[in-house]
């Protein structure tokens, strides 16, 4: 009963906030996943690069969010230009939203094998919300629009990525402008969401440490109007270009463990699971990611860095 109440009014009352805090998901494989943070890391791979992520958040709370995306990236015109598309489902409580966004980038190549890239990005969002389904305190609530209401909203966004031999960094805004939704044509209806602007800032660096063995520090820090600052800071360790093991602390919110296995230099498959410091602990067991990457390269032809990040 407890957690029904709690998930009714994270949907209900605080749906607004929650637009506003965590509008675009929060992968904690964020390292493995920049396209979906950044249109300039289109191409970033220097080759065509195939994922698939799925997050389950809060395990244990009926309608607490799950995400998915498809993402796929490659270099084109002899890697000076890079191209990718991200399709994302994210479903919270009575709502579900589909993204498809489509990502330019042009690459300039710099000394030392390094690359500069600036990019954009266009995203059509199709949101829903099935209030047929919410369990109201008061009956016949006029404030609370009846059946299920749709709403299909265009954006573009636009980031720089620098990616050096053995580090990056990135600034981005995948969502320029805001988004005021209104879902209904109820007069007396309060319930108007934003999609707000969100800013990311990443960053990464692999040092050699051991013979087989690489130290890799990576930090995502985000920012959105009227919410509090966020950060990932994460420490991860890669082992003979096969085995990442690594945590990340998610500033106030949870401390996550990370595992990736390189199967073979082309496909890698990523788990995490967060564990979470919020009052929510009570009520949850956690969250976690999957992910499945697969490049498209042939062995003989393989990169000197496997770019775990």
């Amino acid at each position: 009963m407890m957690k029904r109440i709690l998930i009714t009014t994270i949907v209900l009352f605080g749906w607004v906030g929650q637009m506003m805090a965590q509008q675009d998901v929060q992968y904690t494989q964020f390292m493995f996943n920049k396209l979906y943070f950044n249109p300039a890391y289109a191409g970033g791979k220097e080759h065509t690069s195939l994922a698939a992520i799925f997050r389950k958040q809060w395990i244990g709370i009926e309608g607490a969010p799950e995400s998915a995306t498809l993402s796929l990236n490659a270099p084109v015109w002899n890697k000076r230009m890079g191209i990718g598309f991200n399709l994302t489902n994210d479903r919270i409580g009575l709502t579900d939203r589909w993204n498809f966004d489509v990502s330019y980038a042009y690459r300039i190549k710099l000394k030392n094998e390094s690359t500069l890239s600036i990019g954009m990005r266009g995203t059509l969002n199709y949101m829903t919300i099935r209030w047929d389904k919410s369990e109201l305190t008061q009956a016949n609530d006029p404030t609370v629009p009846a059946g299920v209401s749709s709403k299909v909203v265009p954006n573009f966004g636009a980031g720089v990525f620098y990616q050096a031999r053995q580090w990056y960094v990135g600034f981005s805004v995948p969502r320029i402008f805001r988004n005021r939704i209104d879902f209904n044509d109820n007069a007396n209806s309060t319930i108007e969401p934003e999609l707000q602007q969100h800013y990311f800032l990443m960053g990464g660096l692999s040092l050699d440490i051991a013979k087989n063995v690489q130290l890799q520090p990576n930090l995502l820090l985000k920012y959105v109007p009227n919410t509090p600052f966020d950060a990932d800071i994460n420490v991860s360790f890669v082992f003979f270009e096969k085995i990442l093991l690594g945590v990340t602390y998610r500033l106030g919110d949870s401390v996550d463990g990370l595992l990736q296995w390189r199967i073979v230099p082309q496909l890698a498959l990523s788990v995490s699971y967060d564990f979470t410091l919020t009052p929510l602990q009570q009520y949850n067991s956690g969250s976690f990611d999957v992910m499945l990457e697969y490049c498209f390269f042939k062995k003989a032809k393989r990169l000197h860095n496997p770019r775990f990040f």
